[in-house]
């Protein structure tokens, strides 16, 4: 489920939607919970993103090695 936000213009109350993805429609017009206008507009979130322990090291960063040592390789044998 994703949640959509929305700050009204007319008395700065933020507040929520969830909803799934496939039911959300960008043009209908949501409500104020608290003064029950129509003036409002969806707010942007930040999402942040986490990356497990290791992931440099263990995910990126070997698959960089692996470039390189195929690379290496592939000069030395000539």
């Amino acid at each position: 489920m994703a949640r959509y936000g929305y700050k009204c213009v007319d008395c700065g109350s933020e507040f929520e939607i969830e909803c799934s993805i496939k039911q959300y429609d960008r043009h209908k017009k949501q409500t104020c919970n608290r003064c029950q206008g129509n003036n409002v507009n969806r707010t942007v979130e930040l999402t942040p993103v986490h990356y497990g322990p290791g992931f440099f090291k263990d995910g990126y960063e070997s698959a960089k090695n692996i470039k390189k040592s195929t690379s290496e390789t592939s000069d030395d044998g000539d």
